[in-house]
């Protein structure tokens, strides 16, 4: 919803770009969270305890600039509908500093992942251009924890399992397609070779004296009885 009043229902028509450019729903998950640290609940405790609603609400997905063409997630879920939630990403770089991921205003259709520590200083990146990478997750050392959710204390490190599927529509296409396409074109090869080889195939010598032709001798074998060819 790009325009919206205080009669909008968000539930219908999701947040306006007021909400999200102002960070409405960040500031009261954050402030939820707050409290419940200060009641001396642990983080995955805390974040457990944000309605799936207003994690929903601060979805990129809902963000007013999405929508048609300008899809979110990956290839996989490509039609950007939520399922649920996977819960709350603590992202830290070697020096365990806690990243946060730059929030994507409405003003962009598409938008990079850069991750900045509590001073907005960026310390890491996906780069576009890997080669001139400099902030690089893999260069900084970024490792992430999931507090709350359905990745609710998944240690990646000791699981070596991520709930991700390393294929998309597109890989699988083109699999199956390269896998059909190998299949009919060895099976035109195997055919020309029977064609070229069929004395081979057959069993028979080429280089088989004439008088073993079946029908050419009244006689099997004996030369001496030639047909004659009327």
């Amino acid at each position: 919803m790009w325009y919206g009043s205080a009669t909008t229902s968000i539930e219908l028509f999701g947040p306006t770009r007021y909400q999200w450019d102002q960070g409405y729903f960040q500031q009261e998950i954050y402030r939820s969270v707050s409290v419940g640290l200060a009641e001396n609940q642990s983080l995955s405790k805390a974040w457990s305890k944000i309605p799936e609603k207003l994690a929903f609400y601060y979805y990129i997905g809902n963000n007013p600039a999405k929508g048609g063409l300008f899809r979110v997630g990956s290839m996989d879920n490509g039609d950007g509908i939520a399922v649920g939630w996977l819960g709350h990403p603590i992202f830290r770089d070697k020096d365990r500093r806690e990243l946060f991921v730059r929030r994507m205003p409405t003003f962009f259709e598409i938008f990079p992942i850069v991750l900045v520590d509590g001073d907005e200083i960026v310390r890491a990146d996906v780069p576009f251009r890997r080669a001139e990478s400099k902030f690089s997750v893999e260069q900084v050392g970024v490792t992430v924890e999931f507090y709350g959710g359905e990745l609710n204390g998944v240690n990646r490190a000791t699981s070596k399992s991520d709930g991700v599927f390393r294929s998309s529509p597109r890989g699988w296409f083109t699999f199956g397609h390269a896998s059909f396409a190998l299949l009919f074109f060895f099976g035109h090869i195997w055919h020309g070779a029977r064609t070229l080889f069929r004395d081979v195939f057959t069993g028979i010598d080429p280089d088989l004296d004439a008088p073993v032709e079946f029908g050419a001798f009244q006689k099997l074998g004996d030369p001496t009885t030639r047909r004659q060819v009327v």
